[in-house]
């Protein structure tokens, strides 16, 4: 024993202050592991996230991402009242997402800076995406790491791996950026786990019958930022909390909340008939019907189980979610065989049920989440028919929404074994060693998901690609000629003016690129409501009727009228299911027609820019201004 060893163990106050450090380092660990994997998560985020000079200042070329560029503009340029019409139709869309980006320009505007539009859509994103989800699964984490009854230590490192592993996929927070974008959605998303924690703990409130109020109030206010910033998250909210509610409280109060769903779904139902006309509603076989599968069932089971990460890491992932099935299922199956005398936390001693019929419960739920967005997601990728048309509908059918929501039924999966396993009895092991197996096991995991991540590097790269104008394909939504031409544009019409013109060709990039005033300044203006313009215009230019076209178009604004021919529609933009409506803005014979009659005025000649660029012309409407 060296001198040193010995005068702690012979001198008391030494051996006092060794324990006390000790104890202060364990009381330590829980803050110290959040913090840790709150700031790894957000430094894989940010290195992540594409820093070339086009990422920040020019537009992603994807259908949706328009809109969003158009809903700050509009914030900027109306002000806070504009988040109640968002729309071009002036309808409702989440504004959440745009007003903090919209109030990020006004912030660096304060101190003299200026931010583009695209470097604080940009901002926002990682702002969700590299603090708010990683923490959010935190704080998920932290509720069943309290709930089992784990130490200060090992929970330290659940928290300081959970955030890690959050951020290790591409099914969220990443592929939001390079599909769509889902923006709104994805913070929705990147928000719904407080949301889940705060009903859980609202949950237990009940059960408990203490402390019902402030955690009320705590899902009130969690829920209501979801829902603000996506509605349609409410939808997902509700399958993953359904499981928990039929688990944990009483009867009486399930059948009032079914009444209440059901009375939701009534609502929702009597909304879509009364603001989109459709005969086939009561035949939902025929719901979705230009839905086709881009994936096999084996395929979309292999992408869930593997969190779309490829490679022998989603393999050892598929693996690690398949063990952890396993333990969720003997819990429920043999719950004393995992510790049930430490399991349920404060709410062991205050409710009915024994401890282990809260595990039992407790992984029936997780399991039950497991499952379900398994089945939701397979539906939405390989299936067709009646019954995945019902069940995917509140995601619109389609693959992206279901694919984000794939890390909430894992991660929970993970955590909830991962907790619980500590705690097994059986043979010589015990908990120390357990927690020790599970740590190294995670961490293991944890790192080797962030080497190679080939899925999660290519979403990256395309969301980048997107954004290259010089030197990108002819036919890209916006090329360098068709750069050029809309700058082009933006000097030679008055500020009053309005631009029409396919916004498929591209020139709905003229709005937020170059402050041009264009009648559809995204894919789908929509033309309920306050849009009936939006489908006037579209038949008066495909009457062949000048009176009818400049009767039509120059009542539009107060301002001058033009009209911009630009080519065809982008390849990229021809999954749009109404795309049809805008054929007349690129039939030639119908424009030719239009500038003989003297209808159309053209004011500058495109057509020798390039090979590709024949018959683009900016045209002024006949309206005597």
């Amino acid at each position: 024993m060296t001198n040193s060893a010995v005068d702690v163990v012979t001198n008391p106050r030494r051996t006092s202050d060794a324990r006390t450090c000790a104890r202060i380092g364990i009381q330590w660990s829980k803050p110290a592991g959040a913090l840790l994997g709150a700031a790894i998560a957000f430094a894989i985020v940010l290195l992540w996230f594409p820093r070339s000079w086009s990422m920040w200042n020019l537009p992603l070329q994807e259908v949706d991402a328009p809109a969003h560029y158009y809903f700050v503009q509009r914030l900027l340029d109306e002000g806070i009242g504009a988040a109640t019409h968002l729309n071009p139709n002036d309808s409702y869309y989440p504004p959440m997402f745009h007003l903090m980006a919209a109030g990020l320009i006004k912030l660096f505007g304060l101190f003299g800076a200026e931010l583009n539009i695209y470097a604080a859509v940009n901002v926002v994103w990682l702002f969700g995406s590299a603090i708010v989800w990683p923490v959010g699964m935190q704080v998920f984490a932290g509720y069943w790491l309290r709930r089992a009854g784990c130490g200060p230590v090992f929970s330290g490192a659940m928290l300081a791996l959970v955030p890690v592993l959050s951020v290790s996929s591409a099914c969220h927070p990443f592929q939001m950026l390079s599909t769509g974008p889902l923006l709104a959605y994805g913070l929705a998303t990147s928000l719904l786990p407080l949301w889940l924690y705060a009903t859980l703990r609202l949950l237990d409130a009940i059960m408990a019958r203490t402390g019902i109020v402030r955690w009320l109030i705590f899902t009130a206010v969690t829920g209501g930022l979801c829902v603000f910033a996506h509605p349609r998250i409410a939808f997902t909210w509700l399958l993953l909390i359904a499981p928990f509610v039929l688990t944990r409280v009483s009867w009486k109060l399930i059948a009032g909340l079914s009444v209440a769903v059901v009375a939701g779904g009534v609502a929702f139902f009597l909304y879509m008939v009364t603001h989109f006309s459709s005969s086939r509603y009561f035949d939902p076989s025929s719901w979705f019907h230009t839905y086709e599968p881009n994936r096999t069932v084996p395929e979309a089971i292999a992408v869930f189980l593997t969190e779309n990460i490829a490679g022998p890491q989603g393999v050892l992932l598929a693996v690690i979610v398949l063990i952890s099935c396993a333990v969720a299922v003997g819990a429920m199956v043999k719950p004393r065989l995992f510790g049930g005398l430490r399991y349920g936390g404060d709410m062991a001693a205050v409710v009915k049920p024994t401890k282990a019929s809260l595990l039992r419960r407790d992984a029936m739920s997780i399991t039950a989440d497991f499952l379900l967005i398994g089945l939701i997601y397979v539906c939405s990728t390989s299936l067709t028919g009646w019954f995945p048309n019902i069940v995917t509908a509140v995601w619109y059918r389609s693959e992206p929404r279901p694919l984000t929501m794939i890390p909430l039924g894992v991660i929970p999966l993970i955590i909830f074994a991962a907790v619980v396993m500590p705690n097994v009895q059986w043979r010589k092991l015990k908990q120390p060693l357990n927690s020790a197996i599970v740590l190294v096991v995670l961490t293991s995991l944890v790192t080797v998901l962030q080497v190679n991540n080939t899925v999660r590097a290519n979403v990256a790269q395309a969301a980048e690609s997107t954004t290259v104008v010089e030197g990108g394909p002819a036919d890209a939504q916006l090329s360098e000629t068709k750069y050029q031409v809309l700058e082009d544009v933006s000097r030679t019409v008055e500020d009053d003016a309005t631009v029409i013109s396919d916004p498929m060709n591209g020139s709905m990039y003229a709005q937020t690129l170059f402050d041009v005033d264009m009648l559809y300044p995204v894919v789908n203006p929509k033309v309920e409501g306050d849009g009936a313009v939006f489908r006037d215009v579209q038949t008066a230019f495909s009457s062949g009727d000048s009176n009818a076209l400049l009767t039509t178009v120059c009542s539009v604004s107060a301002g001058p009228e033009y009209f911009l021919s630009m080519g065809e529609q982008a390849p990229s933009l021809l999954d749009f299911t109404y795309r049809d409506q805008y054929d007349p803005f690129h039939n030639q014979t119908l424009i030719s027609q239009y500038v003989r009659d003297g209808s159309l005025i053209e004011v500058e000649d495109y057509s020798s820019l390039g090979s590709d660029t024949e018959d683009w012309a900016l045209y002024q409407f006949n309206c005597g201004d």
